[in-house]
């Protein structure tokens, strides 16, 4: 299953980096792939989702993880 992963399909949606990659268990014997960003100048930095959700995410999804970002970048000054 995970030999079929492409390294296009584990770059971050906004800034091209690379994802870091984990295994989760899904309690049921088996696990799928989660990913996130970890770039501290990305807005999509600390999403974390598995890859089949992180691929499917809709613009204003995505928009949502940017504004949670900002916001707790603005909180933090």
């Amino acid at each position: 299953m995970y030999a079929n992963i492409l390294p296009q399909d584990c770059l971050c949606h906004d800034c091209g980096k690379p994802l870091d990659i984990q295994h989760q268990d899904d309690g049921k014997g088996g696990s799928y792939i989660i990913v996130t960003c970890w770039n501290p100048t990305c807005l999509l930095r600390t999403v974390t989702r598995s890859l089949l959700t992180y691929r499917t995410l809709t613009d204003s999804e995505w928009e949502s993880y940017r504004e949670m970002n900002r916001t707790r970048v603005a909180q933090a000054f």
